[in-house]
């Protein structure tokens, strides 16, 4: 099979079919284009390309999770093209999707994040609701710093962010993230002098930008002395902590607006990941090995 041909007949797919933006398009094709340049697709050759990939982007997760998106969404149409010798469910299955993913944060790193961070001051509840929109309601961070004034709806505790596809879809919001984000919204928003309805603003009053949002991210978790930690690993960390509290794969895909539940199903992979780190920290058997081999050294 042709692999550069195919890549053009599921970019023509994208847009007839999927109603996807030029950008994104644009983001698929350079994704994909180095893996169609191969004369054949193999489980083999799609590991050997996910670690060129890595390596090229340093690692960095927001990047390889788009990468993770994009050849997903690919071999799934070659799937049902049947033009597949294997099942993509046999390259995504840990441990070896594992290597790729975004790093999680526990709760406990999360609570000390959000507890970091002063509200007493307009910088720190910015950046606050910026946190809540990313893990309490798990947006994107692209749906996140476009979420505007009216797709907030406080009364009600819903959110109506706009994602891939301009698709809309509902997102509720409680608790103590409703709470941060009406202060922000009512106490300390207007000292920015909003120039833009976008509910977070930059230094200017403008919209935030996603390299500006990536920098708040870094200067907020530094503490953590954790490397590669993005606007995206709160998403996953959303997805993995929503997972373990025992929410049913499919009300999870609606929250995450994911198209096809197979684009969820990574966060088994990593919510398996992260139970068994919780568990050998958390649990007092293992916390008593642990002390044991720490006497022993």
């Amino acid at each position: 099979m042709n692999l550069t041909d195919l890549l053009k007949k599921y970019l023509r797919h994208l847009v007839l079919e999927k109603n996807l933006s030029g950008q994104t398009i644009k983001s698929y094709k350079t994704d994909l284009t180095p893996l169609c340049e191969q004369t054949e697709l193999s489980i083999d050759i799609i590991d050997s390309f996910l670690a060129e990939r890595a390596r090229t982007f340093n690692y960095k997760p927001s990047s390889l999770a788009r990468h993770l998106s994009s050849l997903r969404g690919f071999l799934n149409y070659l799937e049902e093209q049947k033009l597949l010798d294997f099942s993509p469910e046999n390259l995504f299955a840990a441990p070896r999707m594992e290597k790729y993913l975004p790093q999680c944060l526990s709760v406990d790193e999360v609570s000390r994040v959000f507890e970091n961070i002063s509200a007493s001051d307009k910088f720190g509840m910015r950046d606050m609701a910026l946190i809540e929109l990313l893990y309490s309601a798990g947006l994107r961070i692209s749906e996140a710093v476009s979420l505007k004034l009216e797709h907030i709806q406080l009364d009600n505790g819903w959110l109506t962010p706009v994602g891939k596809g301009n698709k809309q879809r509902l997102v509720p919001l409680a608790g103590k993230a409703k709470e941060n984000l009406e202060m922000w919204l009512k106490e300390w928003r207007h000292e920015f002098k909003p120039k833009t309805d976008t509910v977070i603003l930059n230094f200017h009053g403008k919209k935030l930008s996603r390299i500006g949002a990536w920098k708040i991210i870094q200067a907020r978790t530094a503490f953590l002395e954790r490397s590669s930690i993005s606007p995206h690993s709160f998403r996953h960390s959303f997805a993995t902590h929503c997972l373990a509290g025992g929410m049913d794969l499919r009300i999870l895909q609606e929250l995450l607006g994911h198209a096809n539940l197979s684009t969820t199903q990574i966060y088994t992979h990593l919510d398996n990941s992260y139970l068994k780190s919780e568990h050998h920290h958390f649990h007092p058997r293992e916390k008593l090995v642990a002390g044991k081999n720490t006497a022993l050294q």
